[in-house]
């Protein structure tokens, strides 16, 4: 089996621009903010959960980490003073992880540099019906892949 040409330029495009984005978008918020991008990234989740709190699990499968690299970058947050962890007081044996009021004043002030980024590299570079296609086609792969 093999792709088309054009399938192969799509997926060889993605890894590229994908990787390139990410790398980009990381300087920029380590240069502004001292933060890593899978930083901001952990800070949104947390953000947008109930009570601004998740499950180790629960936040290494909104981050597609693994165990190991979801605990270095709580870690992180924690060291940062961005979260903390606590026992889930109806399973003592599950840990929540809990964005502080720290974490969430640094999110606040990241957010803008990352808009910013987002809108330079990713979406000043398409049109809205561009847009559209790649978000369905990315809800696909995605719906595809976490069944």
């Amino acid at each position: 089996m093999s792709l088309s040409l054009d399938h192969d330029a799509a997926w060889r495009g993605f890894l590229r621009s994908s990787a390139l984005l990410l790398r980009v978008l990381d300087a920029e918020l380590r240069a502004e903010h001292g933060m890593t991008h899978r930083t901001y990234d952990a800070l949104v989740q947390l953000s947008e959960a109930p009570e601004r709190r998740l499950h180790m699990k629960d936040l290494a499968g909104a981050l597609v980490h693994s165990p190991s690299g979801l605990t270095r970058i709580v870690d992180g947050l924690e060291s940062a003073g961005y979260a903390r962890r606590e026992p889930d007081p109806a399973n003592r044996r599950a840990t929540l992880v809990v964005l502080t009021d720290e974490g969430l004043a640094a999110l606040e002030a990241a957010w803008p540099t990352h808009v910013r980024g987002v809108q330079r590299h990713f979406a000043d570079r398409m049109t809205g019906e561009q847009a559209r296609v790649l978000a369905e086609v990315f809800r696909g792969i995605s719906a595809d892949l976490e069944d």
